[in-house]
């Protein structure tokens, strides 16, 4: 899963800043540096903010040993920053607690956190995590909720969430929600509390147009669906008929699809003996049969009922449920009608409702 995605990134009143090449003579707060491989480079310091916004704060030269301080005579304010050392970047945060922090590490490694931080709990506490990101990636909703809260504060944590979650936000607005409201207890009135209510309202907005447009609503009939498997043998989703029923759009070369299917995996196993059961409908193309056929065997997708036309995003079952991204899942009851939509994060919650 990709990171250092930032959802929505800024503007707070300018800060007088001075720049040098080492920390000699400096007084003020200062944001220093060493930073193997940086030799001459230029280095900036912005503020972020959720609404993308950005702010230049400072700037320096590093020195021939790759040596930079930025220095302010006001305090650092609570928020996101960016470091740029020549063209590398690196994300953090600051509490508002800091005077002198200082970063250590090397270029190459920059922007994967890869440094030595003192003088700032939060930054360091930013580095660790993404750090852990980086060695485990994450695969699944409840590894990405973990490491979220692994943040040190709300504005981390909404921080991460944007990141971890931000390309599929509208699958988790439960999540987006509760960020939101410690985010507002924590900082009210800030911009980032601002601007982080403003996303989640247009969120909302988003996801409302599109239930409005969906051709498939909670409570109807789940149209039928009758394609080949990987072997040539047919499959119904009619036939099954008296059990509930995962319907799952995806595709071997759709990433959030692939890190989705263990969780879907461990709940079918969880409750295939109470009636559940899943029917997968790909949407690969013509010349990438093997490739599902091999996602299939790889992700551990134990259930029968795997289905494709192999028409890509013209798949005929797609056109009839409306998909227009994927993964795109609906919960189907015993009688064959939708339970519910998309609930990829509240799968286990709406089964227990029903099973």
């Amino acid at each position: 899963m990709k990171f250092f995605k930032t959802f929505a990134l800024a503007v707070l009143p300018a800060f007088f800043f001075f720049f040098a090449c080492n920390g000699q003579g400096q007084s003020g707060y200062t944001l220093s540096g060493t930073i193997e491989g940086a030799a001459n480079l230029q280095t900036t310091l912005d503020l972020q903010h959720f609404d993308r916004s950005t702010v230049a704060l400072g700037k320096a030269a590093c020195d021939a040993n790759g040596k930079f301080t930025i220095t302010q005579t006001e305090a650092f304010q609570p928020g996101l920053y960016r470091l740029s050392i020549g063209a590398k970047r690196m994300y953090f945060t600051l509490d508002g607690t800091e005077k002198a922090i200082d970063v250590k590490g090397n270029l190459n490694t920059l922007d994967r956190l890869e440094v030595q931080v003192t003088g700032s709990e939060s930054f360091a506490c930013y580095a660790k995590v993404i750090q852990e990101l980086v060695k485990a990636p994450i695969s699944t909703p409840e590894a990405a909720r973990a490491v979220i809260a692994k943040g040190c504060g709300p504005l981390m944590q909404a921080f991460l969430a944007t990141q971890l979650l931000g390309g599929s936000a509208s699958q988790f607005m439960d999540d987006f929600k509760k960020h939101n409201e410690e985010l507002a207890k924590a900082m009210p009135g800030s911009k980032y509390s601002t601007d982080f209510s403003n996303m989640i309202t247009q969120l909302n907005n988003q996801v409302a147009q599109q239930n409005a447009g969906a051709k498939i609503q909670v409570g109807a009939e789940a149209p039928d669906i009758e394609l080949a498997g990987p072997d040539g043998k047919k499959h119904k989703l009619s036939s099954l008929r008296g059990k509930v029923v995962l319907l799952d759009f995806w595709a071997s070369w759709c990433g959030p699809c692939r890190r989705a299917n263990p969780e879907v995996v461990a709940i079918y196993k969880k409750y295939k003996s109470k009636g559940f059961d899943v029917f997968s409908v790909s949407l690969d193309r013509q010349d990438g049969k093997q490739a599902w056929i091999d996602a299939i065997a790889k992700d551990g997708l134990e259930w029968e009922n795997h289905v494709s036309d192999l028409q890509f995003w013209n798949s005929a079952p797609a056109a009839v449920y409306g998909v227009r991204s994927i993964p795109q899942t609906f919960l189907i009851g015993r009688d064959g009608k939708i339970i519910a939509v998309n609930p990829r994060t509240t799968l286990e919650q709406e089964l227990l409702k029903v099973l």
